[in-house]
């Protein structure tokens, strides 16, 4: 009996340990900045979750900005909030930088004097949780005489859904040139709500009739 007493099943210690560890693990997860991110876009990775958890907090600051009547605590809120947009473009920055994304889904679906080849986020300039700098490679179909040259899209999920307010817009470049058939370019161009692609499946390029439309 006084062993019993004074030596208590092992079996116990270890199921009070696991219920220790998995609420440490619960509390980590929930705490701020790129750690607070649970979910991961098979393609964009933490991205789209990043952009959200940072525009949630700033949308809510700049709410009690907009409710607040002293100004002294509104131009706290205001110096907060331009902290946390700092924050934020780091955070996508350090993010890229150590997580490529390349090669990304797409499909063409507008019939365009070009292929394109591939799409990737370009890196040469800087994304933001509100804008993804993107690169797509194309291969010239036709000869084309002083010209620039645009394609458009859009980014889906699994059942087709549109995922952005607008489509996002490619160019050659900024003045008129000439391409020959066989040539190889590449666009660059943007696409806005980063927040909203958490169940991005893929870009689908579209034409401008459609593009105009969607506007």
């Amino acid at each position: 009996m006084l062993k019993t007493m004074f030596n208590p099943d092992p079996s116990g210690k270890k199921i009070v340990l696991v219920i220790i560890c998995l609420s440490v693990i619960i509390f980590l997860a929930n705490c701020g900045g790129e750690g607070s991110v649970t979910t991961s876009n098979k393609y964009l990775g933490k991205l789209p979750g990043i952009a959200k958890n940072y525009t949630e907090k700033i949308d809510k600051i700049e709410k009690n900005i907009k409710e607040c009547t002293d100004i002294a605590k509104a131009f706290k809120l205001d110096k907060e909030k331009d902290l946390l947009e700092d924050e934020a473009d780091k955070a996508v920055k350090e993010y890229l930088a150590n997580n490529p994304l390349t090669n990304l889904p797409f499909e063409q679906k507008a019939d365009y004097p070009f292929t394109i080849k591939e799409v990737s986020v370009n890196l040469k300039y800087s994304s933001s949780i509100s804008r993804l700098q993107l690169i797509t490679k194309v291969k010239i179909d036709e000869d084309i005489k002083h010209a620039t040259l645009f394609s458009y899209i859009i980014a889906v999920d699994k059942e087709g859904n549109s995922l952005t307010k607008r489509p996002g817009v490619f160019v050659s470049g900024y003045r008129n040139q000439d391409f020959t058939k066989g040539m190889e370019v590449e666009f660059t161009g943007t696409i806005d709500d980063v927040k909203n692609l958490g169940k991005f499946e893929k870009f689908v390029f579209i034409s401008r009739e459609e593009y105009d439309k969607s506007k």
